[in-house]
């Protein structure tokens, strides 16, 4: 079996050839990983970001229907209270027929 097959003219060997061409696309992969990792690295930055911004308006309308809750139940006591259902309605007259809808609040006596 021949060697000089598998020699080229100048000396060098095409395995070393083929070893030079490995490591250039070896070192062009290593560039694209780095350039991944950066972009997957901004990429799960925002992610982050906005799973706790998504948690902040959970946490913020679970209070809000919290509230709300609240809110109805202490207003359906208020109508159940003897001094709701006791008070009369407050009679609403016409402007041109109060006493005093010409006069400014400062001038009535009594208030």
């Amino acid at each position: 079996m021949s060697l000089l097959g598998i020699a080229r003219p100048g000396g060098r060997h095409r395995a070393v050839d083929e070893v030079h061409r490995l490591r250039a696309e070896l070192d062009q992969e290593r560039a694209r990983t780095a350039d991944l990792r950066r972009q997957l690295d901004t990429a799960t930055t925002g992610w982050d970001a906005a799973n706790a911004k998504a948690s902040q308006y959970r946490d913020e309308r679970d209070r809000a229907v919290e509230a709300t809750r609240q809110n109805q139940q202490a207003v359906s006591s208020l109508t159940a209270h003897p001094a709701v259902t006791e008070t009369q309605p407050i009679p609403v007259v016409p402007l041109h027929l109060a006493p005093f809808a010409s006069t400014s609040p400062a001038h009535v006596p009594g208030i």
